[in-house]
């Protein structure tokens, strides 16, 4: 993780401990970052985003349906390609304080790469075994995180993202079984001592932002509550971290520079992971390739 910050600028929205707490443990969970004025736009673009899908039969690359999604009763997995879709979004990403406590944590030269939601519908939203990010994006480096907006109260009954301390600094682990075929998640032989008894809940009221490093490993359970846990997610990397493969939502605004400066190089770290299949074609959901193997 970077957060060296050569122009000796002050942090933004964070605090040294929090800084420092997300450097310990690989994940961060800030009640009240985002204003009830944000929340009330998000959550209105997204009823329109919701709204518009009350036709579609299939998932696409865009919109990722849940099983029992009909015109009456619309029940969605994830929708991508925000940024792309609603003006807000956008604005969202470039302009709210999200990218300042990005900017605190990844350094100040700061580059968009993706905004979608994950929706945990109420009644049965599709739970997410344990995995990394990293392997399904390698960079050159991992100073690159997912920062997660609570559109709703979060609470432990609704499925929430569970995370495992300090896990970011321990190995990358292979998301591909035995006969070499993709998981997008970790086989539970690889897990026996990864600390997973550990794991805490990130909860806490609308307008909250948890994030978690790209090596962190996390996981969440199922919703079975009767209250849906959408969350906006958006990914930030330092604008020296450059990417091995091909990007999984490049939308027109993907490596756009949110804060400071475009960097002149390549800042590499040493580490040795197995390469994720090729997005290139296209790519739908985590969801869809855990289901597909499951």
């Amino acid at each position: 993780m970077n957060t060296q910050n050569s122009r000796n600028e002050p942090p933004r929205v964070l605090s040294p401990g929090d800084q420092q707490f997300y450097a310990d443990q690989g994940y961060l969970v800030k009640e009240g970052a985002i204003d009830q004025a944000w929340i009330d736009r998000l959550n209105s673009a997204m009823a329109r985003l919701v709204d518009g899908t009350r036709d579609m039969t299939k998932s696409d690359q865009t919109y990722d349906l849940e099983t029992g999604h009909t015109r009456d009763t619309p029940r969605l997995r994830r929708i991508a390609y925000l940024d792309d879709l609603d003006p807000v979004f956008w604005e969202f990403c470039k302009d709210s304080p999200l990218a300042d406590l990005a900017a605190d944590l990844l350094g100040p030269d700061l580059r968009f790469r993706e905004c979608l939601i994950n929706f945990k519908w109420a009644g049965g939203g599709q739970e997410v075994k344990w995995h990394q990010d990293f392997p399904f994006y390698p960079l050159t480096n991992t100073s690159v995180a997912q920062f997660l907006v609570c559109l709703n109260d979060v609470g432990p009954e609704q499925g929430p993202l569970q995370v495992v301390p300090g896990s970011h600094k321990g190995p990358f682990y292979d998301h591909y079984d035995g006969d070499g075929n993709w998981l997008g998640y970790i086989d539970d032989k690889h897990l026996d001592n990864a600390g997973l008894e550990r794991a805490v809940d990130l909860t806490g009221p609308a307008g909250t932002v948890t994030v978690h490093h790209c090596a962190t490993l996390h996981a969440s359970r199922a919703n079975l509550s009767d209250l849906g846990r959408p969350v906006v997610i958006v990914t930030y990397c330092a604008c020296d971290a450059m990417a091995y493969t091909a990007v999984s939502y490049p939308s027109s605004n993907c490596k756009k520079v949110v804060r400071g400066e475009e960097a002149k190089f390549a800042r590499l770290e040493p580490m040795q992971m197995r390469l994720p299949p090729d997005w290139s074609d296209g790519y739908t959901s985590i969801f869809e390739h855990q289901e597909e193997e499951a």
